[in-house]
């Protein structure tokens, strides 16, 4: 299960740092750039205005809630990405794109860079999910 929402959040996270990128005009406006996509990401009217117009945000959106059941799942989904996002302050955006394609085809090591709180908070969330009662996800 774990490694279902990991995979979600790193989805969710490749999408936030296309527009992590897009709100960058240059390298040193990285950090101003991941704020605005953490806040984004955190805000349901910010959110859905990112994801409207990108079919790749609207997939991962759309993974997101079936995941998540939506509701306030949803929303700690998306909040804890914003504060994995916290994570890529200081690189460049090569960097965060790197890191991010790493992310989707292994979201394991991916894992093992996050926090101790912020792994805390993936498996209590993941404990919640509708996702976790089957057998199979």
């Amino acid at each position: 299960m774990l490694k279902l929402i990991g995979k979600s959040l790193a989805v969710v996270l490749v999408i936030a740092s296309i527009f992590c990128t897009a709100y960058a005009d240059d390298a040193a406006d990285m950090a101003s750039a991941i704020e605005k996509t953490q806040n984004d990401l955190k805000n349901a009217n910010s959110r859905a205005e990112m994801i409207k117009g990108s079919s790749d945000a609207d997939k991962a959106a759309a993974q997101v809630k079936s995941i998540s059941g939506g509701g306030a799942n949803e929303q700690d989904m998306y909040s804890l990405a914003a504060d994995v996002m916290g994570n890529m302050k200081g690189m460049s955006q090569e960097q965060i794109m790197q890191t991010m394609q790493q992310a989707q085809k292994d979201p394991e090591a991916f894992l093992k860079t996050w926090s101790p709180e912020q792994r805390k908070k993936l498996e209590e969330l993941s404990g919640r999910l509708p996702a976790s009662k089957q057998k199979n996800p």
